[in-house]
């Protein structure tokens, strides 16, 4: 006992500045990322409901979509993926293909997102080849787990519905996603 009674106190009293800059940084950056993210998702999923009517069905044209090239910002990474995935739950909760948007919808986000993430950060090649391999990766995930997955599978709508779905995937994260970037990216450099 009189041996860890003696080590305790040796300890000094008080931790250093330093350290209490390093455990605020800690805490600051995690905050942060949190904030990102718990931002992106109530943009994504305000988007998908006041835009509802577009959000849903064969013939999708899901506005909040162009936010899956975020993860290609300079800045959003990780937080950007689990904004983009609860948002694409919470965005869900409205839609009239119950449950399974519930299910499709985020993890549909998540790997797309993801995807466009590790494109962004893992293949060296110019901005505008990382766009188009980005819209092209992430239209034909969604297109697969929500057109074909979903809607042809579970709700039995007709095949030619992933064609649809991939082409307005394609039109909304390409060129709806690009000018958000673009202008983001503008913003971020400033």
């Amino acid at each position: 006992m009189r041996n860890g009674l003696r080590a305790w106190a040796s300890e000094p009293l008080f931790i250093s500045l330093s350290e209490i800059e390093h455990y605020f940084g800690v805490i600051m950056r995690n905050q942060i990322l949190i904030v990102k993210a718990m931002v992106i998702a109530a943009v994504y999923t305000g988007l998908t409901v006041i835009l509802g009517v577009l959000s849903y069905g064969e013939l999708q044209f899901r506005i909040s979509d162009a936010m899956l090239l975020l993860p290609l910002l300079q800045g959003f990474g990780a937080e950007a993926v689990l904004g983009l995935t609860l948002g694409g739950f919470l965005g869900n909760i409205t839609s009239p293909f119950q449950p399974w948007d519930l299910i499709f919808g985020p993890l549909t986000n998540a790997l797309a997102s993801a995807f466009v993430l590790a494109i962004g950060r893992k293949i060296n090649a110019r901005a505008i080849f990382k766009h188009l391999m980005s819209t092209i990766v992430a239209s034909l995930t969604i297109a697969l787990l929500v057109g074909y997955g979903e809607l042809h599978l579970v709700y039995g709508l007709p095949l030619i519905t992933v064609l649809y779905v991939f082409i307005s995937e394609v039109v909304v994260i390409g060129v709806i996603g690009w000018t958000v970037i673009k202008s983001l990216e503008r913003y971020i450099k400033r």
